[in-house]
């Protein structure tokens, strides 16, 4: 990790070393960025769910501004279900400003359109996700990224973004295996020391999609569908900027559909404990790490 973004902790918090203890909340100058420290391998981003609309931030006028409604509250039963497997805590970090106000899945000048307020919020959200990934690396040599978001688009599916559009996905095995598309992949650190092709691994029978099909969650791609339709999320500016082999994070952008999956408490919380269900069969076969962290017995490549 960038030795400027782990600075960027420092200039964007005042949270201490001290004050980065597992499961316990920090903030934001303002409260608007809450950061939840962690001792796995799991670092868990929710930029879009956020409600506060504070009258110190103007409203932004380009760009999406809709929120993507009950995904913060998605993301905690994520982080109580990890918890509640592992006895261990997952880095989470949280926006909770309404999207009209910032998106910190943009790059600055699009994110806060030039308040000075938003744009220290959006330095302490990716300060705190900058530290999340630092510390995830130290303690256990690699880091699992989750952008997490919500979708409406007309097929139900939980689209896995991978840096892939689905055109992209729309081309032959023989063609996603070449090193072009390996190399803008957000999973290029699983794919380089995997012995799978890369088709196999986005798109095959022990794909994140297929681990979520099983569980009985529509996702692509996946094996059913390895080339979705267009609207498709490919993953955003979040996962670009951290999902990088060389600072030995990998991951995705997971968007996630409202029907029965984030309407209701019951049913974010049905779907939380599949997720922890599909990490801890696809961590220790991807990456060697089971979901509390320990090192897998064999490692399936």
């Amino acid at each position: 990790m960038k030795k400027s973004l782990l600075l960027g902790v420092l200039l964007a918090c005042s949270a201490t070393a001290a004050d980065f203890v597992p499961g316990k909340s920090v903030f934001g100058e303002q409260r608007y960025i809450e950061y939840i420290p962690g001792d796995l391998p799991l670092v868990v981003c929710s930029p879009h769910g956020g409600r506060e609309t504070p009258e110190s931030i103007p409203d932004r006028k380009e760009g999406v501004v809709q929120p993507d409604a009950n995904t913060q509250e998605l993301a905690r039963a994520f982080a109580d279900a990890v918890h509640a497997r592992t006895g261990r805590h997952m880095h989470l970090i949280i926006s909770n400003l309404h999207r009209k106000e910032l998106d910190p899945n943009r790059e600055i000048v699009e994110a806060a359109q030039g308040s000075p307020i938003a744009e220290k919020a959006w330095n302490e959200y990716h300060g705190y996700i900058a530290q999340a990934c630092a510390a995830a690396v130290k303690q256990h040599g690699v880091t699992f990224f989750i952008d997490l978001h919500g979708q409406s688009h007309p097929d139900v599916r939980i689209e896995l973004g991978y840096q892939h559009s689905a055109k992209d996905l729309a081309a032959s095995d023989a063609q996603l295996n070449g090193p072009s598309f390996v190399a803008k992949s957000s999973i290029q650190l699983i794919a380089m020391q995997s012995k799978e092709s890369y088709s196999q691994i986005v798109r095959g029978p022990a794909s994140l999609g297929a681990l979520l099909e099983r569980r009985g969650y529509f996702a692509a791609p996946s094996p059913r569908m390895p080339s979705p339709e267009e609207p498709f999320f490919t993953g955003g500016y979040t996962v670009r900027r951290y999902c990088v082999a060389k600072d030995h994070v990998t991951g995705l952008q997971i968007e996630t559909y409202k029907p029965k999956l984030r309407d209701t408490k019951e049913s974010r919380e049905k779907f939380a404990a599949a997720l922890v269900d599909v990490l801890a069969e696809y961590l220790p076969a991807r990456l060697g790490l089971q979901l509390d962290g320990t090192r897998a017995s064999s490692k399936a490549k």
